[in-house]
């Protein structure tokens, strides 16, 4: 007998009634639950109905529901006992059977049930909501967490938990339920559940809502830590804390996928300051794919950022290995004025850029958008003589000489490049296009511009490009 009891003590603190649960439920209510367990040579079934309050001990039936029933069946190598219990009346009726023999409850039914009993409501639901109840009034909310501790099997510990969370709990206790629940639950499913399921209570204090972001970090899925964030970024504003635990969540994620539906979620806010920008903006680099992580940047520019976020974005840009998205951020970062010293970084960035379809796209929004100094705008000429098609080079300085502000030392520098294409046919439209420029400039434009037209071999190119400045 002692054998037998020590194999079923084995079966249940495995905690596989939990993952073996079945309810039924007959019209929108639960009508029965049903826990099963069997490994080809034991077996251990509970069938429960209604609500039951055990005693204090665990070890006996106090009361049951007017609709309740529990059956506990247990096969070991062919030896089968059951217990029966119901409502009968104001009263409680008690069966015992060995095999399909009915055998007097008193003594060993009761004592085989004082033996299981404990185990079993440890390792399913039954009587789940008045062992809450209890707990919590003989010792609080720490009482239900040590309780919770000590459950097998995550669906049972997130029922208790969310049981513990129907109860009048004080605001204050909710950051440590979440922790300690959070540590207790193995299964991202049954803690996303949780923390959805009493999101409202959670986001209340600034300690329970950082809790919460915490408590994503312990999730192994990136699609339930993004459901949990997503969800509760709509119910409430994210802080500067909230969202350093989010980025710290968002950067050991796999899946770039996911990374960017938590990053544009948080970009919907309409209070993100500079700091939160910018930590968001750093968090990008973890983001291999080019594509999500230009979805991000570019969502992230249709704010008005500081110079310290700008820098963020190059930054970031330099980790995108495609021209197309390169141009695509660096495009959209130019649509508003940017400081100097980011402009002079992101002017770098434009030479790795190694197609002269999208540098020339890159360089002639820069030439039209951004007031260049002078410096910036000869760096930028230096960057066109790096492209290998003339056509190219002759756009992008042609809109280099429409550029406000022109100077000597600006001119000089568009002719001086163009003296270098290849072309006669290229080389003659730059400088006929810089010519009224020159004409009012001082001789050393006019000497530098002489210079590039001996560069042309075609008399009739030649001549077109003097008389240009001549008439």
């Amino acid at each position: 007998m002692k054998f037998l009891h020590l194999i079923l003590g084995l079966l249940i603190t495995t905690g596989l009634f939990a993952q073996t649960e079945t309810r039924v439920y007959a019209s929108g209510k639960e009508e029965k639950i049903t826990y099963k367990n069997s490994n080809g040579f034991n077996s251990f079934n509970i069938e429960t109905r209604g609500k039951f309050e055990l005693t204090d001990d665990d070890r006996d039936i106090k009361s049951i529901s007017s609709d309740g029933y529990l059956e506990i069946t247990k096969t070991t190598f062919g030896s089968k006992r059951t217990i029966k219990i119901s409502a009968q009346g104001n009263t409680v009726k008690r069966e015992y059977f060995e095999g399909r023999t009915a055998v007097s409850y008193e003594p060993e039914g009761r004592k085989w049930l004082s033996e299981i009993l404990p185990e079993v409501v440890r390792t399913t639901t039954l009587a789940a909501e008045s062992r809450v109840n209890r707990f919590y009034k003989n010792g609080g909310t720490n009482a239900v967490l040590k309780e919770i501790d000590l459950l097998e099997g995550d669906y049972v510990k997130a029922h208790y938990a969310n049981l513990l969370m129907k109860l009048p709990v004080a605001a204050k206790e909710y950051a440590s339920i979440v922790t300690s629940v959070s540590s207790e639950l193995n299964s991202d499913h049954y803690l996303s559940e949780f923390l959805e399921n009493n999101l409202n209570k959670f986001m209340q204090t600034r300690e329970s809502t950082e809790a919460l972001f915490a408590a994503t970090n312990n999730m192994g899925s990136d699609h339930y830590k993004t459901q949990v964030i997503k969800v509760a970024l709509r119910n409430q504003k994210a802080s500067i804390e909230s969202v350093k635990i989010i980025m710290v969540s968002v950067s050991k994620m796999g899946s770039d996928h996911y990374k960017t539906e938590i990053l544009t979620t948080l970009l919907r806010q309409d209070n993100l300051s500079d700091p939160v920008m910018a930590e968001m903006i750093n968090v990008t680099k973890s983001i291999n794919s080019d594509h999500y992580r230009t979805v991000v940047l570019t969502k992230a520019l249709e704010r008005t950022l500081s110079p310290a976020s700008y820098q963020l974005v190059v930054e970031s840009v330099k980790g995108i290995n495609s021209d197309h998205y390169i141009t695509q951020v660096l495009k959209s970062m130019l649509d508003k004025p940017i400081d100097s010293q980011v402009l002079t970084n992101l002017l770098s960035i434009t030479s790795s850029i190694e197609s002269d379809h999208y540098r020339t796209e890159v360089l002639t929004t820069l030439l039209r958008k951004q007031d260049l100094k002078e410096e910036q705008y000869k760096k930028l000429v230096e960057y066109v003589n790096t492209m290998g098609s003339d056509h190219y080079r002759s756009q992008t300085l042609q809109t280099a000489l429409a550029a406000p502000n022109m100077t000597d030392g600006k001119l000089i520098a568009v002719i001086n490049s163009a003296a270098q294409i290849d072309s006669d046919h290229y080389l003659t439209e730059v400088l006929t296009e810089a010519a009224p420029e020159v004409k009012t400039a001082g001789q050393p434009v006019k000497d530098a511009y002489r210079a590039a037209a001996k560069k042309i071999s075609s008399e009739t190119y030649y001549g077109r490009a003097l008389r240009a400045i001549e008439n």
